[in-house]
């Protein structure tokens, strides 16, 4: 599959391996963590109009207060909704509104026990960091950082990105050691 973060150009994108045995749950945790999101939003799955997520009691009074019908996420396998070339969105927090849209590039078929894994093949630029304000807040926080801040409220703000970030770089080697943590745990 490969994650494209909408809105930013150039664009800050993943391309990872999962096993279709896996559920929309689990495929949230693993855009997680090859996009270097901390899981700390509520989320979604748009596919083919029908909508994924968690339906909890809180995500519950939300969907109902808006008129929204959820299906639960950890009860669909990602063979159940995809296949090779299917293309879907994934939104995570819904206040910055970080919309991935995914593509099955490819699917093939492994010849051995099911089990849970994935793994980051790539992938280009850092993510942004949580609660910069979206897109725009993002694309704000770089030019800050690109021209330095010129008020206290500026350089408030540029503390939100890490120490020595560069929007640029990408480590796939981090990525997947992410990802190994993930699934030893």
């Amino acid at each position: 599959m490969k994650i494209d973060l909408e809105g930013i150009e150039p664009p800050i994108w993943r391309r990872i391996q999962i096993a279709s045995s896996q559920n929309l749950w689990g495929l949230h945790n693993v855009i997680q963590v090859a996009m270097g999101w901390t899981g700390s939003h509520m989320h979604e799955f748009i596919i083919k109009k029908v909508r994924y997520g968690q339906t909890d009691d809180e995500a519950d009074e939300l969907n109902e207060f808006y008129g929204v019908e959820i299906k639960e996420e950890s009860e669909v396998i990602l063979s159940e909704v995809m296949h090779a070339r299917s293309r879907f969105l994934y939104v995570y927090d819904f206040g910055d509104d970080w919309r991935h849209v995914i593509k099955v590039e490819k699917s093939e078929d492994v010849h051995e026990p099911l089990k849970a894994w994935a793994t980051v093949i790539e992938g280009g630029r850092n993510c942004p960091p949580e609660d910069v304000g979206g897109v725009w807040g993002y694309l704000e926080l770089l030019e800050i950082q690109q021209r330095g801040a010129k008020n206290s409220e500026e350089e408030s703000f540029l503390e939100m990105l890490p120490e020595g970030f560069n929007p640029d770089e990408f480590d796939l080697e981090e990525a997947q050691a992410a990802m190994e943590e993930y699934y030893a745990e």
